[in-house]
């Protein structure tokens, strides 16, 4: 029986989500925790792999199950095996051929600052810092030219490890609440650290160190790079809808 898992984690103590051999991961822990209830090796398929110390509001996962066991009895039986810094909040049952990344509608991401001239204790973990004041309307104007299909290839790593750089960017949003700035960005999929990437230029656009146009210039074939990327602890996967 295959099951989708909605989860929630605090990626601070993690090396990402994706198992590795030299570092703890969230997958990792998540399939300990399976294996421990089924009495099985179990193995977990995330639908985003996001990188160390990067959070998730809801990630999602599918998993084969041996034999059934009732939502609420497996839900609380997990969280009790698991660590405080990972929950399973919800779990369905999905179709034997159903995969929880390759049927993803849009992947959407959360970019969070805490923009006050001190740091906030109780937003250390979940959002970076950054003092000097910044101007969201600038960066929420200056975001919309990265809206629609584009080459995204300024915006992650040197040599990517996929077939293409182009991202479709549904929608690109950055708002204010107090001293929080958000920057929430949707697509049909994101390149490695591109979330990043984005967040860190807008802040330099918004905080006066770099002009608007800088943006739209990093989606030219001659930009190689886009170097202002943002710290991890700030992103966090918000939303995986099917």
């Amino acid at each position: 029986m295959r099951l989708l898992f909605t989860l929630q984690y605090l990626g601070t103590r993690y090396a990402g989500w994706q198992r590795q051999e030299n570092a703890i991961a969230v997958q990792q822990v998540v399939e300990e925790a399976l294996t421990k209830m089924f009495g099985a090796p179990m193995h977990v398929e995330g639908a985003g792999r996001t990188d160390s110390g990067v959070h998730a509001r809801a990630q999602r996962a599918h998993a084969d199950i041996p034999f059934e066991i009732g939502e609420r009895g497996m839900i609380l039986g997990l969280n009790d095996l698991l660590p405080r810094d990972i929950r399973i909040t919800s779990i369905e049952r999905a179709a034997e051929d159903f995969h929880c990344r390759f049927a993803a509608k849009t992947k959407t991401y959360v970019y969070q600052i805490w923009n006050g001239s001190i740091a906030d204790v109780f937003a250390w973990e979940t959002h970076a810092h950054v003092a000097q004041q910044l101007d969201e309307k600038l960066m929420h104007d200056t975001a919309q030219c990265l809206a629609g299909k584009h080459d995204f290839r300024a915006f992650t790593v040197i040599t990517p490890e996929v077939s293409s750089t182009c991202r479709t960017i549904e929608s690109i949003e950055v708002t204010r609440e107090g001293q929080a700035v958000r920057v929430r960005v949707s697509a049909d999929g994101f390149l490695r650290y591109m979330v990043r990437r984005i967040a860190g230029s807008l802040i330099e656009i918004g905080r006066g160190k770099i002009e608007s146009a800088a943006l739209a210039r990093a989606l030219e074939p001659t930009f190689h790079e886009a170097r202002w990327t943002a710290p991890p602890k700030g992103l966090v996967l918000w939303e995986i809808p099917y």
